[in-house]
């Protein structure tokens, strides 16, 4: 496989997109999780044969009878799907999006690598 600051953007998110429906468990291949400091879901880091992959949601997810967008809450699949591969170097952007219902996110590449290093399960937010 080619170093992933070769890779284009879109096939590193194909390619992320790829291992992470393949995997037939992912709740037993979770690394580290991200919630908001209100404890929403913000992203997930997922151990996949291609290596670390980032998954998050981004775009409206809001659930209040005044909010916009028309979703009910608890139901899956809010926002746009994300994913990409966590590895990366100075070629690769260390911002990634997420969102959550408190709006939107973003996490940096290499803190959730270190998190991943460090065996961090759990990243909260502020």
């Amino acid at each position: 496989m080619a170093n992933v600051s070769e890779l284009p953007a879109p096939e590193r998110r194909r390619l992320a997109q790829h291992t992470l429906d393949s995997l037939t468990d992912r709740a037993g291949h979770t690394l580290t999780r991200v919630r908001c400091g209100c404890g929403h879901h913000v992203a997930a880091v997922f151990d996949t044969p291609a290596g670390p992959v980032y998954q998050s949601a981004t775009g409206g997810r809001a659930h209040g009878s005044r909010d916009f967008v028309d979703a009910a809450h608890g139901a899956h699949g809010h926002g746009t799907r994300f994913a990409d591969l966590l590895a990366g170097d100075g070629f690769v952007d260390d911002a990634l999006p997420a969102s959550c219902e408190c709006g939107p996110h973003t996490l940096s590449r290499v803190r959730l690598q270190q998190a991943v290093t460090n065996h961090e399960h759990k990243i909260q937010l502020p």
